[in-house]
């Protein structure tokens, strides 16, 4: 049984493990959260939108998508084409999360630039890879999801970066608050062996309570139906036309709000999942432009409605 000379230091003890372990709650755990649903948020799009996430990425590296498809009878084996400095390097991306890279694939595409001419070759997947795959072959670079997200986070709509970091949030407030929990029974638990050990008579513990959970978030109000869409005019500037088919998307059936969060990139929120028939409303309106119909549609549902946030392209990259 407890001593009672030596309780206040098992106290102490008891806050200074349960600081220590809120602080790596905070710095380490809840990043790692950030990763692992930005990863699991870039598996659930399609995966010509994850490979262009994947090109624009390297394009700090000095790569840049090549118009030319590979050609399996060249020896280009490969999912696309980079090109750097007149040179083509070939690229294989692996989009699933639970997709791991074997020194086998890293041979497989290895032997394709040798086949092809090519002066080396890129790896990437969300996934994991083995310590022998990526320094297998000077040539090959693997990427990994690790590593992989840090390059492709910055790219991501700014809505989809705050919805990762209030999930992540949310988990570490939880969590610490069980922490604390635990700490604070600890130390009634402490305090009562000292009593015990002095011969006082043992108080009865007090009831914690958990905290309330929040509140959910009620769904917003859907607008109006949308009115005629007005054709787009050749005269008009880039910024122009985006301005223009905003506002005509936001008048769509289902269309909350609309905003352009990067210069390719359009946010449209919803009340609820997206459908078929919102996607090719939203394309016939972003078709009529030709320098932003290649853009990219961001599908925003509600916050707390566990509906994932989704991505489409109304034209082929």
């Amino acid at each position: 049984m407890l001593n009672a000379s030596l309780a206040p230091a098992a106290l102490l003890l008891i806050v200074v493990a349960g600081a220590a372990f809120t602080a790596w709650l905070w710095t380490t755990w809840s990043q790692r959260l950030v990763v692992e649903a930005g990863l699991k948020t870039l598996s659930a799009m399609r995966w010509r939108e994850f490979s262009r996430f994947v090109i624009e990425a390297l394009q700090a590296q000095g790569f840049e998508a090549s118009r030319v498809e590979p050609d399996a009878s060249r020896g280009q084996k490969a999912d696309l084409l980079l090109n750097r400095g007149g040179q083509i390097w070939l690229l294989s991306c692996k989009q699933g999360t639970h997709h791991r890279i074997r020194p086998g694939m890293v041979d497989e595409l290895a032997g394709a630039v040798r086949d092809s001419g090519a002066s080396g070759g890129i790896l990437a997947t969300l996934g994991k890879a083995d310590t022998d795959s990526t320094t297998r072959h000077a040539q090959i670079e693997v990427i990994d999801g690790r590593t992989l997200w840090p390059l492709i986070d910055p790219l991501l709509p700014p809505s989809v970066h705050n919805d990762l970091l209030t999930q992540a949030r949310r988990k570490t407030v939880r969590t610490t608050a069980m922490t604390w929990v635990v700490v604070v029974l600890a130390c009634l638990a402490v305090a009562w062996l000292a009593s015990a050990m002095a011969g006082t008579e043992a108080t009865s513990l007090p009831r914690v309570d958990p905290a309330p959970a929040p509140a959910p978030v009620a769904a917003p109000v859907a607008p109006p139906t949308a009115g005629e869409l007005s054709p787009a005019r050749p005269t008009l500037t880039e910024d122009q036309q985006r301005q223009q088919a905003a506002q005509a998307v936001g008048t769509l059936a289902d269309v909350v709000r609309v905003q352009w969060a990067t210069s390719s990139t359009l946010v449209v929120y919803l009340p609820g999942a997206a459908g078929k028939e919102h996607v090719d409303a939203i394309c016939q309106v972003l078709e009529q432009y030709e320098d932003i119909r290649n853009s990219r549609i961001q599908l925003q549902p509600p916050e707390e409605s566990g509906i994932p946030v989704r991505f489409v392209q109304c034209t082929a990259f």
